[in-house]
């Protein structure tokens, strides 16, 4: 398992290097895998990186989203002006 969260880690950067905001979800992923891993293995060091990356990448996926969306809304909203010249 330990495999599969550090390959989410890993693709999930390359998604975000390439402005993919799914690159957060799938580093949220491989967070979430270690977590278990942690847990389970009773490493309990690790939870102190874990457990705020998986709020880092929470926020950084909904600002990049929302920003996103607000950035289109008003793309569209400043291309319907006419300007006379």
């Amino acid at each position: 398992m330990d495999w599969l969260a550090g390959i989410f880690e890993l693709v999930g950067l390359i998604f975000v290097g390439k402005k993919n905001p799914i690159g957060f979800l799938l580093n949220i992923g491989g967070n979430i895998l270690w977590l278990i891993i942690a847990i389970y293995i009773e490493l309990y060091g690790l939870l102190l990186v874990v457990i705020p990356a998986i709020g880092i990448n929470v926020y950084n996926w909904y600002k990049w989203t929302y920003e996103n969306k607000k950035l289109v809304k008003n793309k569209r909203r400043y291309s319907s002006i006419n300007y006379m010249a």
